[in-house]
């Protein structure tokens, strides 16, 4: 049975399920490709954190579930942005590699 929460920690509930909600979302974009602004993430991050260690320890208790939920979005979001890291680079490599093979051939060019 949840135990019932008072209105800041159900407060708190519904402001971490918007971040995490977020944070599934800027996964989804970075594996597609898109670019995305991180500003900001980390702090919301940190201040729905800190919001939880002040809660009486029954309710913040209560939030391990959230809590997990928002550590593994977050591990899942640097997987995703390490990946779109590296095959960014892996294009610029091959790029600038291709761009030095031409100027090789034909000095003229680049």
């Amino acid at each position: 049975m949840t135990p019932l929460l008072s209105p800041q920690a159900d407060a708190l509930a519904t402001a971490m399920d918007d971040l995490l909600a977020i944070l599934n979302r800027t996964a989804d974009l970075v594996a597609a490709g898109d670019a995305v602004e991180f500003a900001g993430l980390e702090d919301e991050a940190t201040a729905l954190c800190n919001a939880v260690v002040q809660l009486p320890p029954q309710e913040a208790r209560s939030f391990l579930p959230r809590l997990e939920d928002v550590l593994a979005a977050l591990e899942r979001l640097e997987t995703v942005v390490r990946k779109a890291n590296e095959l960014t680079q892996g294009k610029a490599t091959v790029g600038r590699a291709a761009a030095a093979y031409r100027r090789a051939e034909d000095p003229d060019v680049g």
